[in-house]
């Protein structure tokens, strides 16, 4: 004869109650939360180290231009009007581009709009935002902006200098007839202790603090066009002149920094509240200044 407990067992439907089933879903809810950030962050790391990839892929190409042309090529250049990148392109494996590519002519002319209408992934950010055709994410950075010199130096961020230049140079300027390319010797800092290329990721349109603001004309943002270039305008937080904003400054997508290409070749990850002082000795080829540590 069966007892009473084993009738009631039987009597007792089968699956979750409403409290085991809650009980369920909140551990799920929560192992999903802890997960989210860690994919998130895994995939953060490999987009940085994508980018990092990049950057070494055009370091070594502007070594290998160098070492043809004993000069580096030069930032941008007018009269025609051509972007550095254009220079490199056989030495970034893009040859059939760069046959196509006609340096008689200005970069925006009809005869490049097979060129220029390329889309090249090597130039671009995989952390920035996608659906952009034919841009890049890298740039040379001429100089620092009389505005954020006198900003910095005001404030005491950073000591005098002899000059605020960075590796590359202009050439064939219509109002400097004898400006040219940077030779080796002229890296007189040396090399290793050279910014060469900087981020300055997400244009044409304008994003400040990782947000967008609204505007979608920034210049610069082809890879072809002259205008790639950009110079060191903004100081936000009293010091900072990293990933203040994006139209024509130094800015990543990568969380609390940017991805920079040194002079010998080798790619580092500085954080954006690296000393103004650190930063500044690292941007300047020549200015003879001591490197603190970073």
């Amino acid at each position: 004869m069966r007892s009473a407990r084993t009738k009631v067992a039987e009597s007792r439907p089968a699956g979750f109650t409403l409290v085991e089933l809650l009980v369920v879903l909140t551990i799920i809810a929560i192992l999903v939360a802890l997960l989210i950030p860690a994919v998130q962050m895994a995939r953060e790391t490999a987009r940085r180290l994508q980018c990092s990839n990049n950057l070494k892929q055009l370091g070594l190409g502007i070594l290998s231009y160098e070492q043809s042309h004993r000069v580096f090529p030069p930032a941008y250049c007018r009269q025609p009007a051509h972007n550095m990148l254009a220079f490199i392109l056989p030495y970034v494996e893009q040859q059939a581009v760069f046959e196509r590519y006609h340096f008689d002519r200005d970069w925006s002319a009809a005869e490049n709009q097979a060129a220029r209408q390329t889309h090249l992934s090597i130039f671009v950010c995989p952390s920035a935002p996608g659906g952009r055709r034919c841009v890049t994410d890298y740039a040379t950075c001429e100089e620092f902006w009389s505005t954020a010199k006198s900003m910095l130096l005001a404030t005491g961020q950073v000591t005098p200098r002899s000059e605020w230049e960075n590796l590359f140079r202009a050439a064939r300027l219509p109002e400097f007839p004898n400006s040219r390319p940077t030779r080796v010797a002229d890296v007189t800092d040396g090399l290793s202790n050279t910014l060469m290329l900087f981020e300055d990721a997400g244009r044409p349109e304008e994003y400040r603090g990782g947000r967008r603001t609204g505007r979608t004309d920034v210049t610069g943002a082809l890879w072809a066009d002259d205008e790639v270039e950009i110079w060191v305008h903004d100081v936000c937080d009293t010091m900072r002149v990293i990933n203040c904003n994006n139209n024509n400054e130094i800015y990543s997508f990568h969380p609390a920094g940017c991805n920079f290409l040194f002079g010998d070749g080798a790619v580092r990850f500085l954080g954006q509240n690296i000393h103004t002082e650190t930063f500044v000795s690292l941007f300047t080829r020549a200015a003879g200044d001591v490197i603190r540590p970073y």
